[in-house]
């Protein structure tokens, strides 16, 4: 496999494999560190790997997965936390979910970069920080209408380029 290959395979996924360690761990620079260190794991291993993009992202995947679970069963504060969870039997089903959420949220992040400056900071401010239209107005010095404005806008940009499916998921996410 190319480095130029491998560059584009870490571009590609590098959002959602931090996102994916983020929900884990709530630490962001622990997540980008434990995605560097797959990526490290992966140009490692790259030669037992399938060039197919599949499996190179299942091997991401489970690299951070391993990390976070070896990670956890050095720590004692979240050992603590693993007993109360009862952690002992790892659903699956889970980490699949967080996968999904995890290239989710990398499909959204990347549309709404593609949004003009003042629609994208509206749009962060409300569903990625949870402020709400009356905050925004004061944070920004603009109107409610605006915000309700511009909040459209980028919500019809996100159901145009989203397949349906995945603006429903982003509405039962943030619409509840």
């Amino acid at each position: 496999m190319s480095s130029e290959v491998e560059k584009t395979q870490f571009i590609k996924n590098y959002k959602a494999l931090c996102y994916f360690a983020w929900e884990m761990v709530n630490d962001a620079n622990l997540a980008e560190d434990l995605v560097q260190d797959a990526y490290v794991s992966f140009l490692m291993n790259k030669k037992s790997i399938s060039n197919d993009e599949q499996a190179i992202k299942s091997f991401l995947y489970s690299s951070v997965r391993n990390a976070v679970y070896n990670l956890n069963r050095k720590s004692k504060t979240v050992l603590k936390y693993l007993q109360r969870q009862d952690f002992s039997a790892v659903d699956e089903v889970d980490y699949e979910h967080r996968i999904i959420r995890a290239e989710f949220m990398a499909a959204v992040h990347l549309i709404v970069a593609d949004l003009p400056d003042a629609c994208q900071q509206i749009f962060k401010l409300s569903y990625f920080e949870g402020l709400s239209n009356q905050e925004i107005s004061e944070q920004l010095a603009l109107s409610v209408n605006t915000i309700k404005t511009q909040k459209q806008r980028a919500l019809r940009v996100l159901r145009h380029k989203l397949d349906p499916e995945l603006f429903l998921v982003l509405l039962l996410l943030y619409f509840r």
